[in-house]
């Protein structure tokens, strides 16, 4: 298994590290702080604010300038990034790291990423509706969002709406734990692979 570190992950915040990779910044930095020592890279999904702290990542800047950050063109239009990266493959200076980006389905252009970590694949994608296997390899760990239930959202969402607050909107643009499973299941190598779940709803999970 890959050294990692769930920092922050939910409408709260978010910033995961992979090794040397942090992926998003969505926290304090006084959070993130000590973990950054360990990166040189910042992969970014996208724009919401409990992915990009604009004053954390000002803060990556000035003390940690060797730290690269890469992003989409949407998340470039919001924050400065060295890399703005598409759905093309990149290799990473430090080890033989590829990343493979791919476009994700939310209310805003959201990246999700496969890593190859010198042969062990790994998934992260977080903040999207659907999700995809593109490479076609068996993956090593999945850290995949597994948002809400949807027998919890089914049997108590309806009073939400009565308050002003539509639930099944927002599970729109979110995975469910039910697809997170199932791409879990059909993309693992085998029966050892860990699945981390992420950004899940304190609500309805």
């Amino acid at each position: 298994m890959i050294d990692y570190e769930i920092i922050g992950t939910g409408s709260k915040g978010n910033a995961v590290r992979l090794e040397n990779v942090m992926i998003d910044c969505g926290v304090p930095f006084k959070k993130m702080h000590e973990a950054l020592y360990k990166c040189d890279t910042l992969l970014i999904t996208h724009r919401h604010s409990d992915h990009i702290k604009e004053s954390t990542l000002a803060a990556i800047r000035k003390r940690f300038p060797r730290i690269k950050v890469y992003g989409n063109s949407d998340v470039a239009q919001t924050v400065p990034v060295d890399k703005v990266i598409g759905e093309k493959p990149f290799k990473l200076k430090r080890g033989n790291i590829t990343i493979t980006p791919v476009m994700g389905c939310h209310d805003v252009d959201v990246t999700y990423f496969f890593i190859d970590f010198d042969g062990f694949k790994v998934l992260y994608a977080t903040d999207t509706c659907e999700i995809t296997n593109p490479t076609g390899d068996k993956l090593d760990a999945v850290f995949l969002e597994a948002n809400y239930d949807e027998r919890i959202l089914n049997e108590v969402g309806k009073q939400y709406i009565r308050r002003g607050y539509d639930p099944f909107a927002n599970a729109c643009r979110h995975l469910s734990l039910k697809a997170c499973k199932e791409f879990y299941f059909g993309n693992r190598r085998n029966k050892d692979v860990p699945l981390i779940e992420l950004h899940q709803s304190s609500r309805f999970r």
